[in-house]
């Protein structure tokens, strides 16, 4: 049973990415994200594949996991014995309340429990989701795997997040289904169902780009790292699109690579995101 319960989440996951293209208005072919999802869905039992359909339908996720004895998306205690089961995975489990199907993670992203505030001035536009002590105008990572584990450390550093190893693993397995590199340099790394908190992002350049999977092998060049709480997922979408919107204009993007230090960096990302935040 659990590798059915991998194939939901997957499945979820290929769906979701999808969701995140058409949110960032991207021209990559879609097909092959297209053929996975009808392929995965194949292989799950007919009567799996028809609830997780009806989810949907409801649900912007129809497969979550627990979180302190409950469902992480409704919010609910489920009983111990679904609990436990879902641990064991031997069957798929649902939550007695909304449906979904459950899962117990093997890796959880946290962020504290106390929400750290330095750096933010004020909770309006793009300081609602980010700080000047999370800006990193010259990132020193050449690699995909370095610009993931550099801006970890940035928001582990700051105390956004509780364990960077963890953001880092789950951001990495987020890359191995589907790339989270768009058009115009950009990227949206990102890690979801973190306990705790509220959606962050860290921004990192790398002037000379790096290859992160974008189309027809362009380079990337500005990186927005994101950790998103279960609830912010929706919201998450509303925030990528108004990035992408902004950063479309390569006059943006421009003044956004010209900084030098963080302080210029918050500031323009902030001047630059005010008709477009969310």
């Amino acid at each position: 049973m659990k590798s059915v319960l991998n194939q939901l989440i997957q499945l979820q996951e290929l769906n979701f990415a999808r969701e995140e293209q058409k949110a960032s208005n991207s021209k990559m072919p879609l097909t092959l994200l297209e053929k996975s999802i009808v392929e995965i869905r194949a292989q799950l039992p007919p009567d799996v594949a028809d609830r997780y359909d009806r989810l949907q339908k409801r649900y912007p996720l129809a497969v979550v996991p627990l979180a302190h004895g409950g469902c992480s998306r409704c919010g609910l205690a489920v009983p111990a014995a679904v609990v436990n089961a879902a641990k064991a995975g031997d069957q798929l489990q649902h939550c007695p309340h909304c449906g979904r199907f459950l899962f117990f993670p093997d890796t959880v992203a946290r962020q504290p429990k106390k929400k750290h505030d330095a750096g933010r001035p004020a909770a309006i536009g793009i300081a609602r989701f980010s700080a000047a002590s999370l800006m990193v105008p010259k990132l020193a990572a050449s690699t995909r795997e370095e610009v993931i584990h550099e801006l970890a450390k940035v928001l582990d550093d700051g105390g956004f997040v509780e364990d960077a190893a963890t953001v880092e693993e789950l951001a990495l397995r987020r890359e191995a289904i589907v790339s989270t590199a768009v058009e115009h340099g950009l990227a949206f790394p990102h890690v979801r169902d973190v306990e705790g908190g509220g959606l962050t992002f860290a921004v990192g350049l790398k002037e000379k780009g790096v290859a992160f999977g974008a189309p027809n092998g362009h380079l990337s060049r500005i990186f927005f790292f994101i950790v998103i709480p279960t609830p912010a997922t929706a919201f998450y979408l509303r925030l990528l699109a108004g990035l992408v919107r902004t950063f479309e204009s390569s006059e943006a993007r421009t003044a956004l690579l010209d900084c030098k230090k963080p302080d210029e960096m918050w500031k323009t990302l902030t001047k630059l995101t005010r008709e477009t935040s969310p």
